[in-house]
């Protein structure tokens, strides 16, 4: 039986490290107040020897060389696919691939329900705010609302803020 665990903060994703129930970590390097990079070097401490995959909205050369001299397994942008993030997990645990269906942008009024965090960034979105400001108000990173564009963008088959907006008020209305 496949599980799969999301941790809502660095102390609970080690103690369920520790308990052995993790045979991979996405380990996002935006943690708030903790960095990534100290997380990856304690659950190495700690003996963890699974694959880690990072997920982030951009790293620079000398922050990917960081990364892995603390023995990550790869680097992954937050803008990539849900295949080809799952295509990412499978390699690093060497399983082999599966064949991706066709790519086909969605329509609108089949997306997928939006995450409360898509949700709340929509509404400001569509209020007009900034990145930073959206930012401020969710308590969160640039980046990580940069992320939640992208999200976004390909659940609702846009490509920008103002397209996103209109499929927003057009199909998305109870949600604002």
């Amino acid at each position: 039986m496949e599980m799969k665990l999301g941790c809502g903060s660095v102390g609970e994703a080690l103690l369920i490290i520790a308990a052995g129930l993790a045979d991979v970590v996405l380990l996002d390097l935006d943690l708030g107040t903790e960095r990534g990079a100290d997380f990856l070097a304690q659950v190495r401490r700690n003996g963890f020897k699974g694959p880690v995959l990072v997920l982030t909205a951009g790293v620079s050369k000398e922050e990917r060389a960081a990364l892995e001299s603390l023995g990550i397994s790869g680097v992954l942008l937050k803008d990539a696919s849900v295949n080809q993030l799952a295509e990412r997990v499978r390699e690093a645990v060497g399983a082999p691939p599966r064949p991706l269906p066709a790519a086909e942008p969605p329509r609108p009024e089949l997306v997928k329900p939006f995450t409360a965090r898509e949700s709340a960034t929509l509404r400001l979105v569509v209020e007009g705010r900034a990145n930073k400001e959206i930012a401020g108000e969710l308590d969160c990173s640039e980046a990580v609302v940069k992320g939640v564009l992208q999200q976004l963008f390909r659940k609702t088959g846009t490509h920008t803020r103002s397209q996103l907006v209109r499929v927003a008020l057009e199909y998305h209305r109870d949600l604002l």
